[in-house]
């Protein structure tokens, strides 16, 4: 009982600073602010988008081109050779067959929509003088015939095969990949910069091809488990395209940048709230000479050391738990589009978690981290006895570490380096990391020292442990002066 009141006590004076009130007030703050940002990516996405082409006014362009090039086709025998004029012909012919057909060509490096790989293969057919191939694709815009399209995907692939260019490996897989995007209508139509459903068609064609050829995306050889990983992540992107959930890294609409920038801002206030309480407690204790009074009650100095400790636990659980949920509460008013969905695969199976779930425990994974800077900042507190040195060197750590670790892991490859307990922070994008697409997780594994989770959880279990009894043992054999 004495020890629930020590904690009840300690928790009562954190919550009454004014420190904590306003950093509380900002932990709220950030998740409206990250609504906004969010909200104004979406916007400058639009604008890229439409300056990059996908604006309405192609048509006009696509005119002016088409007059363009008449104008020099009639300037003809004294400018150009008989190839340049087979280009522009053939040019001139696709353009307006875009306007037929009403297929931004004009940009077609901008638009992935299957009319305008077929009007490119239109454009190679006439440059070849084949009418009769270019009449065959024509017809297949005229039918608007997009699993046609696929169909004659597939025999190109057949043909390939029996001239014996491809394997049977090779052509299975792509058989695969191409049935996949029949299956889900994966370019039908121009997804845009943010499409997230071309980048799980191209992700589930990379790891087929990794797993045929046993090579990963770093150019190493694959491992068992690395093997299973991958098949595990194909199963993850079929999931995600029959139940239309994108992953989080696609940034594939406003609601799902939300949820990916919500959290970050929310939990970098509440990491600097409680490295400022844990740098603190003691030192500051010790300096107004208020802890003579704790020590002068019949409870003993581990006691006292332990209710801080404790109390700021409490206090973080509250506060990830309290900021989870509104976080998901606000993204369900202010946006139409669904939560983020987070998928895993148990036992061979893909299954999936609610946007809540998921969230609360998104925030919980990330309470590991700011428990380890805490037990930095206790520890700190404890030996100095200085709050400015103590929580401005943990703060320093919390935001300087990830960059300096991705950068020696760029240069140092010994296996020592596995063992530095801030290369094993940044739990949360270990277990959840099926929330980011291949490619992503692809790019973000060449700046990371690839630690696996049990590993990391046994590297940070043992910090945790050593500053406690650095932290105990100052605390209890120094003099309190």
């Amino acid at each position: 009982m004495k020890m629930l009141k020590l904690i009840q006590n300690e928790t009562i004076k954190t919550l009454k600073k004014t420190s904590t009130k306003i950093l509380l007030i900002i932990s709220v703050v950030a998740i409206f602010a990250a609504m906004g940002f969010a909200n104004l990516i979406m916007s400058l996405n639009d604008m890229a988008s439409n300056y990059m082409g996908m604006a309405d006014n192609w048509q006009e362009e696509t005119k002016e081109r088409i007059s363009s090039i008449q104008k020099m086709l009639e300037q003809e025998s004294t400018h150009y050779d008989r190839q340049t004029i087979t280009e522009l012909k053939a040019e001139k012919e696709t353009l307006e067959l875009s306007l037929k057909y009403n297929v931004n060509y004009i940009y077609r490096f901008d638009n992935n929509s299957w009319k305008v790989q077929v009007l490119s293969a239109i454009e190679q057919a006439k440059l070849k003088n084949n009418e009769k191939d270019a009449n065959e694709k024509i017809a297949m815009l005229d039918k608007n015939d997009f699993a046609g399209y696929v169909e004659l995907q597939k025999q190109n692939v057949k043909t390939r095969y029996d001239k014996q260019e491809i394997s049977k490996e090779e052509y299975e897989d792509e058989i695969y990949v191409l049935e996949i995007q029949k299956k889900y209508e994966i370019y039908k139509e121009s997804e845009g910069l943010l499409g997230w459903k071309g980048t799980t068609l191209e992700d589930i064609r990379t790891m087929k091809q990794n797993l045929r050829t046993g090579i990963g995306g770093q150019g190493k050889l694959l491992k068992l488990e690395e093997i299973e990983k991958l098949n595990d992540n194909i199963k993850i992107a079929e999931y995600r395209l029959e139940n239309n959930v994108p992953a989080v890294s696609t940034g594939s609409n406003a609601r799902s940048l939300y949820d990916l920038f919500a959290p970050s801002f929310s939990l970098l206030a509440v990491s600097i709230l409680m490295i400022i309480i844990a740098g603190s407690s003691i030192s500051t204790e010790i300096s107004k000479g208020t802890i003579k009074f704790l020590l002068f009650t019949p409870n003993k100095r581990w006691k006292v050391l332990f209710s801080k400790i404790a109390s700021a636990v409490i206090v973080l659980l509250i506060l990830t738990l309290v900021l989870s949920l509104l976080t998901v509460i606000v993204g369900n008013i202010f946006f139409k589009d669904q939560g983020t969905t987070y998928v895993y695969v148990q036992n061979g199976e893909a299954k999936a978690l609610s946007n809540l779930s998921y969230t609360i425990l998104y925030y919980l994974v990330s309470d590991i981290d700011i428990l380890i800077y805490m037990l930095f900042a206790f520890m700190l507190s404890t030996i100095t006895r200085n709050t400015a040195l103590s929580v401005g060197v943990s703060i320093a750590c919390y935001i300087g570490s990830g960059t300096i670790m991705q950068i020696l892991n760029q240069f140092i490859t010994a296996d020592w380096i596995k063992f530095v307990p801030f290369n094993n922070l940044g739990l949360v994008d270990k277990v959840f990391a099926s929330n980011m697409t291949y490619s992503t997780m692809t790019q973000v594994s060449g700046f990371l020292n690839n630690t696996s989770l049990g590993f990391s959880l046994i590297v940070l279990a043992v910090c945790a442990i050593l500053m406690l009894i650095t932290t105990f043992d100052s605390f209890n054999k120094r003099d309190i002066v």
